[in-house]
């Protein structure tokens, strides 16, 4: 597969501060790529030497084999869609989606035919002649997304789009900026510190942590085989235990917690610890059952509902068990 993009050794830093240690990454085309990270993590410093916004301290950046390291923003064929979206608000949806178009000085013709095109493609065709301020939230998002990729950029790059939209339409996005993705067949880095929102969107989520590249991977990749401490728990919820006497002080036991049941009476597993219940909270098709352990360690495992109720009930001793092949060994040595 082509490689759209290319990251060698890029870093960046702010006086004392690195806001991104020496970083190197390659992006096939057509890709969904999605920059993972808490708050100072180097996600946003990443995506703005890429767009060419910040200039890097060293390494290079490559676009479809070229050295763009010093191109302009405006020379990288690359869009942006930004939180705020960014609208002109005196301009129609169609006049804003023209713009771009109409600043490469492209015929009126053909701008015509692809605004009436992107309408279509973010189905929004009734939409051309309103103002920004006559549409939701989820259209303007749209209309933002239709503008950015009217004149065909070589890559798309959106920084935290969804941040300002509810919990529901913020769902309704996801899905309709992936159908998007695939009808384009656009490059996408995306940008987020929502982990649901990555696992939800991603072909390879790109981890991030202290400034640089904490793991790399598929959604699944990430999920059950994280390869530090810092990845099993800042996607999703790790358990940690010590049920091995082999094990050193550095080492960890990492268990999803969709990976333990609470065994019934003579079941066993590779691994068995005893525990007391604490709670069970129903959350629709499954439940949370938190555990104590007699050394203090809290689990946690998630389990189908029952229509007849739960089984255990806080204070009940209860065995908790998973396969080995489901745990995860992290330790010291396994370090970015």
């Amino acid at each position: 597969m082509n490689t759209k993009l290319r990251l060698d050794q890029v870093a960046k830093s702010y006086g004392p501060v690195r806001a991104l240690r020496p970083t190197s990454l390659d992006v096939p085309q057509g890709e969904f790529l999605t920059l993972l990270g808490p708050s100072g993590s180097g996600k946003s410093t990443l995506l703005q030497i890429l767009a060419g916004l910040t200039a890097c301290d060293q390494g290079e950046v490559w676009i479809d084999g070229r050295r763009s390291t010093d191109t302009p923003p405006h020379d990288r064929g690359i869009g942006l869609i930004f939180q705020n979206y960014a609208l002109f608000p005196h301009l129609t949806v169609a006049q804003n989606i023209a713009f771009p178009l109409e600043m490469r000085k492209m015929p009126r013709a053909e701008i015509d035919k692809r605004v009436a095109r992107m309408l279509e493609v973010v189905q929004l065709p009734q939409v051309g002649n309103r103002l920004p301020r006559e549409l939701s939230g989820g259209q303007q998002q749209r209309v933002a997304f239709a503008r950015c990729s009217v004149y065909e950029p070589s890559i798309i790059l959106m920084d935290e789009p969804l941040g300002a939209l509810d919990k529901r339409l913020r769902d309704d996005m996801q899905t309709e900026i992936r159908r998007l993705h695939k009808e384009l067949g656009a490059t996408i880095l995306y940008v987020t510190h929502d982990q649901e929102e990555a696992m939800a969107m991603s072909d390879r989520i790109c981890l991030m942590n202290d400034g640089g590249i904490e793991q790399l991977g598929t959604p699944s990749e990430i999920y059950f085989r994280p390869r530090s401490v810092f990845a099993a728990e800042f996607v999703g919820h790790a358990n940690f235990v010590k049920p091995a006497p082999e094990l050193t002080a550095s080492d960890r036991c990492m268990v999803r917690p969709e990976n333990i049941r609470i065994l019934k009476e003579g079941e066993q597993a590779d691994t068995v610890v005893e525990a007391t219940l604490e709670d069970t909270v129903m959350l629709g098709a499954f439940s949370r059952h938190i555990a104590r352990l007699a050394t203090g360690e809290r689990m946690v495992a998630v389990n189908w509902s029952d229509e007849k109720g739960a089984p255990h009930h806080p204070g009940e001793r209860v065995r908790l068990g998973w396969d080995g092949a489901k745990a995860v060994m992290l330790s010291a040595e396994r370090g970015r």
